[in-house]
Formats: C-alpha cells, sequence, structure tokens
C-alpha cells in the first residue's frame, strides 16, 4: 500500500489588548511566517470586517487579534466564517490586561470554544496576583519563566519625578522637549483623550511637529499615526494609555507622564516604552500636590528598581498618608485594574445604583436596606390606579347566569340547562304564533298564497279550531284554566351577584398603558382570572381634563366572582410594574454621553 504523508498545521491564536500591538505582532509574525509557508491574518476593530473575513477564507495558520473583533468573527454568518476546532497553540499578549474585569468575560468565551488540549502561553512585564490567579484558571500545571525582574521598570530607564502644579506642567515639558528631542523621539502620556487633543494643539502652537494617539481617532489616523512615529517622520507623540503596552519603538529616548498614571502597572508600562533592548531611555512623571494618593505607587517604582526615592516625593506621601490615618481611612497601595478605568461623576454613579435596585427588586434580590423598594413601587401603582370597586345584584330566571356568554373563560350552565332552555323559549315563540307541529306547512302555505296574490289571510289550522272551541266553552261555564307550568317556571327568579372594579391607567407612561391595553394581555389575563376586561374612556395628556361626560382612560373588570375581579387586577398590577421597572432601569441610557454637547 503506498504510504500517505499528511502535513498538519498547528494553528496559533494570538491575542491582545490593543489594536495598535495587534498590527505590530502580525507585521513580526509575517518576518517568520513567510520562509515557512504559513500566513498570518491580523483581525481588530475600527476597520471594515469584509476584508478581514475574506483574508480569512484564503486561508490562515495563525490569528493575530482583539478579543471583541475575534468574537465578531466567531458569531458571523451562524459560525461559517470561522472556527477554533484545529487551533492548538493561545497567545495571549499582555495577559495581565486580558484579565482585567473588562476583557475577562470575552477572553473566557474565546477560550471556552478551543480544545481543552491546546497549549497557553502568556506573556507580559507586569502580573499582579489577582490577575494571576484569574490566569490560572485556564491553565494546566503552568510553568513560569521570569526575565529581569517581575513588574518592575527596566534599570537602563532613568527615572525622575517632579513636583509641581497644574500651571507649569506645559513650561517644563517644553523644557524637557529642548533638551532631549535632538536625541530621539518622545512619548508624552496623559490621561484623558480630551486632555490629549488640548496638549497636541499647545505644542503646535509652540511650532512642535506632533501627532496625537488615543481611542477617540478614527482607525485609519491611528494605523497612519503608528506608522509615521515608528518610521521617525514624526518624533513628538502625545497619547493616552493605549499606546503605553507593547509598542516597541527604536530611537525613543524619552517618556513624560504629563498626567500622573493611577496605578502602577500603568507607570511600569509608560516607563518601559524606552530603554529597550539595551538602549538607554529616560522616563519623567510629573504630578502636582492634588495627586499625593498616587505617589505611592511611583515610590514602589523607584524602590523595586532600586532607584533613590526623592525627598519632596517622600514628605508628600507621608503627608498623604497621615492625613488618612487621621480620618481612619485605610491607605492601598498596589497594582491591578480591577475595571476601575472608568469613573462615574455623582449623577451617573446615582442612576447606576438606582438601576440596580430596581434589577433586585424585580428578582426579588433585593437586600435589607431595599427592602422596602418594592413596596414603594407597589403603592405608588395603586394610587394611581385609583381603584373602585362596587357590588350589583341582577335577577335573573333559574339556569341563566348573567354575562355567562360575555365573560371569557367562565363555565356558566351546563350544556343539558341550555339546551333545555332553548326548548321552552322555543315552544313559547311557536304558541304565541300559532304555529303547532304543522308550522313548516302553514309558512309553506302563506308563501304559496303570497305568491299568487291572495295577500296575507289569517291562518286555520285544527290546533287553532280547537284552541277557539275550548275557549268559547270555557267562557260558557265561567271556568278559569290554570297556568302550565312552563309559565309557572318563568316567574322564578334568582339573585346573582356582579362584581365590578375600573382601574385608573390614563396616567401611567405610554409602555405601560400599550402593555395592559393590548388585545394580546387582555386576552390572556382574562383567561387566566375568569373575568371580563374592557378598556373604556379615552386617553387624556397630563394637565387635560376631559369634557363633561367623558372620561379617562380606564380598564373595567367585570365578573360574578369576587376572586377573578381579585386575580385579574393582581395580573394588571404585575404587568404595570413590570414596564415601570424597565423604563427605571433604562433611565441612564437616555443621558447625553458624547464627548461634545450642541448647546
Amino acid at each position: 500500500m503506498p504510504l500517505f504523508i499528511f502535513k498538519v498545521f498547528q494553528n496559533a491564536l494570538i491575542m491582545t489588548p490593543t489594536r495598535e500591538l495587534c498590527m505590530q505582532i502580525g507585521k513580526e509574525c509575517r518576518k517568520f511566517t513567510k520562509a515557512l509557508n504559513l500566513r498570518a491574518v491580523c483581525v481588530y476593530g475600527g476597520t471594515g470586517i469584509s476584508e478581514q473575513i475574506a483574508e480569512l477564507k484564503r486561508g490562515a495558520e495563525i490569528i493575530v487579534c482583539t478579543p471583541g473583533r475575534m468574537i465578531d468573527l466567531l458569531a458571523a454568518n451562524s459560525g461559517r466564517v470561522t472556527n477554533l476546532r484545529r487551533v492548538t497553540y493561545v497567545v495571549l499578549d499582555e495577559a495581565d490586561r486580558m484579565f482585567d474585569m473588562g476583557f475577562e468575560p470575552q477572553v473566557m468565551r474565546i477560550i471556552e470554544n478551543i480544545r481543552p488540549d491546546r497549549q497557553t502561553v502568556m506573556f507580559s512585564a507586569t502580573f499582579p496576583r489577582q490577575m494571576e490567579a484569574l490566569a490560572r484558571r485556564i491553565l494546566t500545571k503552568p510553568v513560569e519563566v521570569q526575565v529581569g525582574g517581575r513588574s518592575i521598570v527596566c534599570r537602563d530607564v532613568e527615572q525622575h519625578v517632579v513636583i509641581l502644579d497644574e500651571e507649569q506642567k506645559f513650561l517644563k515639558l517644553l523644557e524637557l522637549l529642548g533638551h532631549y528631542q535632538g536625541q530621539g523621539s518622545v512619548i508624552v502620556f496623559v490621561d484623558k483623550q480630551e486632555n490629549a487633543d488640548a496638549l497636541l494643539k499647545d505644542l503646535m502652537k509652540a511650532s512642535y511637529n506632533c501627532m496625537s494617539l488615543h481611542g477617540g481617532i478614527d482607525q485609519f489616523d491611528r494605523d497612519s499615526t503608528i506608522v509615521d512615529f515608528k518610521a521617525g517622520k514624526v518624533k513628538l507623540l502625545v497619547a493616552t494609555s493605549v499606546a503605553a503596552r507593547g509598542l516597541d519603538v527604536k530611537h525613543l529616548i524619552l517618556v513624560v507622564n504629563y498626567d500622573c498614571p493611577n496605578h502602577y502597572e500603568d507607570y511600569v508600562h509608560r516607563c518601559g516604552r524606552t530603554g529597550r533592548a539595551g538602549n538607554k531611555g529616560y522616563a519623567y512623571t510629573f504630578i502636582t500636590p492634588e495627586q499625593e494618593r498616587n505617589a505611592g505607587d511611583i515610590i514602589r517604582a523607584f524602590e523595586l528598581s532600586q532607584v533613590p526615592v526623592p525627598d519632596p516625593l517622600r514628605i508628600l506621601w507621608d503627608r498623604y498618608r497621615a492625613r488618612q490615618a487621621a480620618e481612619g481611612k485605610k491607605v492601598h497601595t498596589g497594582g491591578g485594574f480591577s475595571g476601575k478605568g472608568f469613573k462615574f461623576d455623582e449623577a451617573e454613579a446615582q442612576l447606576v445604583s438606582e438601576k440596580k435596585k430596581f434589577q433586585k427588586a424585580a428578582l426579588g434580590l433585593q437586600d435589607s436596606d431595599d427592602e422596602d423598594l418594592e413596596n414603594d413601587i407597589d403603592q405608588q401603582i395603586e394610587n394611581m390606579l385609583a381603584p373602585k370597586r362596587t357590588v350589583k345584584e341582577i335577577k335573573a330566571p333559574i339556569g341563566v347566569t348573567p354575562g355567562a356568554g360575555v365573560l371569557p373563560g367562565q363555565m356558566g350552565p351546563t350544556a343539558t340547562d341550555k339546551l333545555e332552555l332553548a326548548r321552552r323559549l322555543a315552544s313559547r315563540i311557536n304558541m304565541a304564533k300559532n304555529l303547532g307541529a304543522e308550522a313548516k306547512g302553514a309558512t309553506q302555505q302563506a308563501a304559496e298564497a303570497i305568491l299568487k296574490g291572495g295577500g296575507s289571510q289569517p291562518l286555520i289550522t285544527a290546533k287553532t279550531v280547537a284552541e277557539q272551541l275550548a275557549a268559547k266553552l270555557n267562557t260558557k261555564l265561567n271556568y278559569q284554566p290554570k297556568e302550565e307550568d312552563d309559565k309557572g317556571d318563568e316567574d322564578q327568579v334568582e339573585t346573582f351577584r356582579k362584581y365590578e372594579e375600573e382601574l385608573e391607567i390614563n396616567d401611567f407612561p405610554q409602555q405601560a398603558r400599550w402593555r395592559v391595553t393590548s388585545k394580546e394581555a387582555l386576552a390572556q389575563i382574562s383567561e387566566y382570572s375568569e373575568a371580563g376586561i374592557t378598556v373604556r374612556g379615552t386617553y387624556y395628556p397630563p394637565g387635560k381634563s376631559p369634557p363633561e361626560g367623558e372620561r379617562k382612560l380606564y380598564l373595567a373588570i367585570e365578573s360574578t366572582n369576587e376572586l377573578a375581579v381579585s386575580k385579574a387586577k393582581i395580573e394588571i398590577t404585575r404587568l404595570i410594574k413590570e414596564e415601570l421597572l424597565k423604563l427605571q432601569s433604562s433611565a441612564h441610557h437616555l443621558m447625553n454621553k458624547a464627548r461634545y454637547k450642541v448647546l
């Protein structure tokens, strides 16, 4: 038998937290894959997904991606674009950031779709212990390889810290640029996108050729900025922490933390952009007296790198720690992100807190502090409904239930009783019209007479003749015959109680009114409660009174069973409550969260 040799590719997946790092890794991969006849594809957000899908369809052994776009590709076209069944080699670059609370759900969704016998490799210059605990969930008997120090700034980077006021920072930056820019490229880190744009404008006014890089810039512009900066066409870059990780720029001589980083790992990665591959680098950090709480992380970085801590920085930190101790607060210094990158202002924090409370109330999970929240909502709904219940007594013949044919789901009299009642009514009608067993023939006779032009003549039958003779004989004998049993039955009546309740729904929000007045909802409530529900009145906007004789929109519940009315009311209240909770939980989405506002 011929010997077949199969060449099995070991497909690899490389995940990174930023788009710029994804592009850089993809570029470095192509240097090796071309000689090995392999293909590497970069997939990341901010660009059209169709081109990336076309690249994947042409075949690829290595995928370099960001988590969000990878999930989009896995879910595209019902999973027929690509899958991870053949992936046996997984790389997580900047692994501590990948397991931050913001990225961790996305990363775990991707990892769960990869075969369990994979090999997983993680790289990072920093790895806080709490992030390491998360990472070990996807590892099996991991081996740790440590190069140099763990979570420390490279010794080739000369660290400096400058304590100054906010107004003095720009002048100090100009001084540093005048001293270092002739020696190589410079990155200035700020904490917000708005600050990056403002600093870029000020530097250009000062005749510095520079560019900015942050998440609010279009992806095409971000790509061209990175290419120009790495090529040396532009030697000054103003960036947020999006450029702090993994970015490798040759001849980068200076890093300036214009805004002090708010956690230790960010400081280490920012300083790590310089002093690479044995080259000398410089890192300057500006800290204002108001940012004294961040001094502890900088002191820690100096101490771990065995660099003397400046006395003004030590005094600033000691003063802050003493003040916190006097207030009974614990001072925390340590690494990790814990998903705290975004800070709410007071209004947003209050809305988020209210949303959580309403969600707990809807699920029945409210805490002891929030247990009165649901009661407040129920009381508010009860006050707005303003229920009015009335009880009416109705007399009806025995065997006839009032509203039996009206109230959905109500059983009423049995089929036998209905049949007997119909027979009696038909008999009375026939007697009143002098129609007996020969009614069919009499009707045909009358019709034939009319067609012949004979007009409408009284019908004479054997029964009518007999009744007339009997009546004459009774008159002569002065005899009064007894009433028939059927007439006796007609006089027998029974008293029923009819329960009615009105619920005012005019003043509820539109979504709540729609929910309880839709045909589907009314039919379901009627079937469940065995009560009749009718929408009555007209909707009037708040503040507008209805004209005389008219009423605002309300629901009328009717039944001969008091329990059925109560069940219908409870169900209507529940539906209104659900809609109110939805409106409350979605209130924070109505806020204007854009960077720019139209005044």
